[in-house]
Protein backbone atom coordinates (compact mmCIF):
# COMPACT_ATOMS: atom_id res chain seq x y z
CA UNK A 1 0.00 0.00 0.00
CA UNK A 2 1.80 3.03 -0.71
CA UNK A 3 1.19 6.00 2.04
CA UNK A 4 1.99 9.74 0.82
CA UNK A 5 5.11 10.87 3.08
CA UNK A 6 4.37 12.96 6.12
CA UNK A 7 0.69 11.43 6.47
CA UNK A 8 -0.01 9.97 10.10
CA UNK A 9 -2.07 7.00 10.87
CA UNK A 10 -4.06 6.60 14.32
CA UNK A 11 -6.38 3.90 15.61
CA UNK A 12 -7.93 3.52 19.17
CA UNK A 13 -10.57 1.68 20.96
CA UNK A 14 -12.34 3.61 22.43
CA UNK A 15 -15.38 1.80 23.64
CA UNK A 16 -17.91 2.00 21.11
CA UNK A 17 -17.30 -1.52 19.59
CA UNK A 18 -16.78 -4.49 21.88
CA UNK A 19 -13.79 -4.14 23.76
CA UNK A 20 -10.50 -4.33 22.86
CA UNK A 21 -11.87 -3.56 19.08
CA UNK A 22 -10.53 -0.47 17.16
CA UNK A 23 -13.49 2.11 16.44
CA UNK A 24 -11.18 5.31 16.11
CA UNK A 25 -9.33 6.25 13.77
CA UNK A 26 -7.31 9.50 12.64
CA UNK A 27 -5.83 9.88 9.17
CA UNK A 28 -3.63 13.48 9.60
CA UNK A 29 -1.53 15.43 7.31
CA UNK A 30 1.15 18.40 8.34
CA UNK A 31 0.49 19.73 5.43
CA UNK A 32 -2.38 22.33 3.74
CA UNK A 33 -4.25 19.52 1.39
CA UNK A 34 -7.54 20.42 -0.51
CA UNK A 35 -10.40 17.76 -0.13
CA UNK A 36 -13.41 16.34 -2.18
CA UNK A 37 -16.16 13.88 -0.94
CA UNK A 38 -18.98 12.28 -1.97
CA UNK A 39 -22.02 12.76 0.48
CA UNK A 40 -25.56 10.77 0.34
CA UNK A 41 -28.72 12.93 -1.28
CA UNK A 42 -30.86 10.87 1.38
CA UNK A 43 -33.20 12.80 2.90
CA UNK A 44 -32.17 11.68 6.26
CA UNK A 45 -28.29 12.92 6.86
CA UNK A 46 -26.15 12.03 9.63
CA UNK A 47 -24.16 14.80 11.80
CA UNK A 48 -20.55 13.90 10.09
CA UNK A 49 -22.50 14.34 6.88
CA UNK A 50 -23.80 17.64 7.59
CA UNK A 51 -20.82 18.75 8.77
CA UNK A 52 -18.84 17.44 6.37
CA UNK A 53 -20.54 18.96 3.64
CA UNK A 54 -20.23 21.94 5.22
CA UNK A 55 -16.24 21.65 6.50
CA UNK A 56 -14.77 20.41 3.10
CA UNK A 57 -15.29 23.70 1.20
CA UNK A 58 -12.72 25.02 3.73
CA UNK A 59 -9.79 25.78 1.84
CA UNK A 60 -7.37 23.48 3.64
CA UNK A 61 -8.07 20.29 5.09
CA UNK A 62 -5.43 18.44 7.64
CA UNK A 63 -7.05 15.08 8.39
CA UNK A 64 -10.67 12.97 8.85
CA UNK A 65 -11.51 11.71 12.14
CA UNK A 66 -13.34 8.26 11.85
CA UNK A 67 -15.60 6.49 14.15
CA UNK A 68 -16.78 2.72 13.68
CA UNK A 69 -20.13 1.54 15.46
CA UNK A 70 -22.38 4.46 15.58
CA UNK A 71 -23.44 6.22 12.87
CA UNK A 72 -24.29 9.88 14.47
CA UNK A 73 -27.56 9.51 12.31
CA UNK A 74 -30.89 10.56 13.62
CA UNK A 75 -29.71 12.22 16.47
CA UNK A 76 -30.67 15.71 15.79
CA UNK A 77 -29.01 19.03 16.96
CA UNK A 78 -27.63 17.24 19.84
CA UNK A 79 -25.40 14.82 17.53
CA UNK A 80 -24.17 17.86 15.48
CA UNK A 81 -22.91 19.50 18.84
CA UNK A 82 -21.39 15.84 19.65
CA UNK A 83 -19.31 15.63 17.07
CA UNK A 84 -19.13 19.43 16.62
CA UNK A 85 -17.28 19.40 20.29
CA UNK A 86 -15.27 15.80 19.45
CA UNK A 87 -13.93 17.66 16.00
CA UNK A 88 -13.07 20.71 18.29
CA UNK A 89 -10.99 18.65 20.82
CA UNK A 90 -9.06 16.13 18.05
CA UNK A 91 -7.99 19.93 16.53
CA UNK A 92 -7.04 21.30 19.58
CA UNK A 93 -4.65 18.62 20.85
CA UNK A 94 -3.36 18.08 17.08
CA UNK A 95 -3.05 22.22 17.30
CA UNK A 96 -4.85 22.99 13.81
CA UNK A 97 -7.60 25.11 13.40
CA UNK A 98 -10.93 22.90 14.21
CA UNK A 99 -12.54 23.43 10.99
CA UNK A 100 -9.34 21.56 9.46
CA UNK A 101 -10.44 18.15 10.34
CA UNK A 102 -13.14 16.39 9.08
CA UNK A 103 -15.63 13.71 10.46
CA UNK A 104 -17.06 10.40 9.34
CA UNK A 105 -18.96 7.79 10.98
CA UNK A 106 -20.27 4.44 10.09
CA UNK A 107 -22.64 1.65 12.49
CA UNK A 108 -26.00 1.73 14.24
CA UNK A 109 -28.50 3.95 13.10
CA UNK A 110 -30.15 6.16 15.86
CA UNK A 111 -27.12 6.09 18.22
Amino acid sequence: MFIPEGFLFSAVSCGIKNEGKLDLGLIFSPYKLTSWGCFTKNTVKAAPVILGKRLIREPITKGILVNSGIANACTGKEGIRRAKLLLERVAQRLKVPKDTILPASTGVIGE
